[in-house]
């Protein structure tokens, strides 16, 4: 296990302290940066029952990078060309898409990225592919076995 601070490897058991209302796991020299957690819950033990009635259908964690879609970099190219290919102004184009052509200026001019819903929109009226798929290994941490920890983010006064 490594530490939350330093990113260290912790030997023996990790130290888990309370840093502004945020509980790490932490090595024993960073442990001195936070308070110890209590171990004071606010039901007592007594109260909980040791078998439930009913039971939690609590959903899988999903993996957020699974879906993990990048749009092509020359965007406002693609749907420009797309549309005047179909014979459409952003004004008729919007009407059709149910968005503001002022909107579909901007993306054309590449001034703001469209969200997930105009970019499908923008798809599938115009039969243009406006996304690109992200590689796995642009996805995982490049810093080699060591991820990212806090101590790499945070500035660390000392007292």
């Amino acid at each position: 296990m490594q530490c939350e601070i330093c990113g260290a490897e912790i030997q023996g058991s990790p130290n888990r302290i309370v840093i502004d209302r945020s509980t790490l796991d932490v090595c024993k020299s960073c442990a001195r940066f936070g308070k110890a957690e209590d171990k004071w819950s606010p039901v007592p033990r007594k109260i909980v029952p040791v078998e439930r009635s009913f039971t939690v259908n609590r959903p899988k964690p999903r993996d957020q990078f699974k879906d993990l879609v990048e749009i092509v970099p020359e965007y406002g190219r693609i749907i420009k060309e797309a549309r005047e290919r179909e014979g459409l102004t952003p004004e008729k184009l919007g009407m059709r898409i149910k968005e503001k052509s002022a909107l579909l200026r901007k993306i054309e001019r590449q001034e703001i990225l469209p969200e997930d819903s105009v970019r499908k929109k923008l798809e599938r009226e115009l039969s243009i592919k406006l996304t690109d798929e992200v590689a796995e290994s642009r996805v995982k941490a490049t810093g080699g076995a060591k991820g990212l920890t806090l101590g790499d983010i945070a500035n660390i006064k000392r007292k």
